[in-house]
């Protein structure tokens, strides 16, 4: 069982590590077609030819970041906030994007009074935002294979020159980035985060038109979700608050 566990870890791993490219001329075309109409001013245009990059999955922090600048500049702020985080989730590093999107996240009528832990968990989060996946992904692979054949050097084929100390940092250092890429992919993969798209939602107390409505949601407000039911989903606001939306007015990040 910690075989299979391990093998499903490292062919994840592996999956994060292949690069995506546009790799069709009609992409391209559609992206460069999509900056030129933006620098002519046709931010519509400019969306619809973005959206269609978008649309066959291809997902690239240049490319979200284009079409958050056209929404915003359109003045549909949820989607400008939903395309800026898909753009931060690939590139947290990026000055520009991180601007844009607290810039942007100003506009909001939401104001949500965070708890003192929440805080706390936002400077975790930038920690964790200051390596990508990939890159944390590519240093615990490394350090797994230097573990694995300095254990086979010294223990299978005895050759004791290699160090116990060594032995033990290199292992130490596998487990804690094995443990930070873990984290990494619950907080960036696994677990999933939304925005609110519609310029104002009820969040209700169920998964249904006859339940009852508990407070109003605006656009650009961040959430996670726990499930979908009906065509809803259950989300949990940065404040806490829980509620079931209309899974039509938001959008996944």
């Amino acid at each position: 069982m910690i075989g299979l566990r391990c093998l499903l870890f490292l062919v994840i791993c592996f999956a994060l590590l292949i690069p995506a490219g546009l790799g069709a001329t009609g992409l391209e075309h559609n992206f460069e077609q999509g900056n030129s109409l933006y620098g002519e001013g046709d931010y519509a245009a400019a969306i619809v030819e973005y959206e269609k990059v978008v649309a066959v999955s291809y997902e690239s922090p240049e490319l979200f970041y284009n079409l958050g600048n056209a929404y915003f500049r359109e003045g549909q702020l949820g989607q400008a906030i939903l395309n800026y985080s898909r753009a931060r989730r690939l590139d947290a590093r990026d000055d520009d994007i991180r601007a844009n999107l607290e810039f942007a996240r100003q506009f909001t009528i939401d104001r949500l009074e965070v708890s003192e832990e929440a805080i706390l968990l936002d400077y975790v989060n930038r920690f964790f935002d200051s390596f990508s996946l990939t890159e944390i992904t590519w240093l615990t692979m490394i350090l797994y294979f230097l573990t694995t054949a300095v254990i086979l050097i010294r223990y299978i084929y005895r050759w004791y020159r290699v160090s116990m100390p060594l032995v033990a940092i290199l292992m130490a250092c596998f487990v804690v980035s094995a443990i930070f890429c873990s984290v990494k992919l619950d907080r960036d993969v696994w677990t999933r985060t939304g925005v609110v798209l519609a310029q104002q939602i009820e969040v209700k107390n169920g998964p249904g038109e006859d339940f009852n409505g508990q407070f109003t949601a605006h656009a650009g407000l961040v959430f996670n979700i726990e499930r979908e039911e009906s065509g809803y989903y259950l989300v949990n606001f940065e404040n806490r608050l829980k509620g079931w939306i209309l899974k039509s007015a938001a959008g996944e990040i």
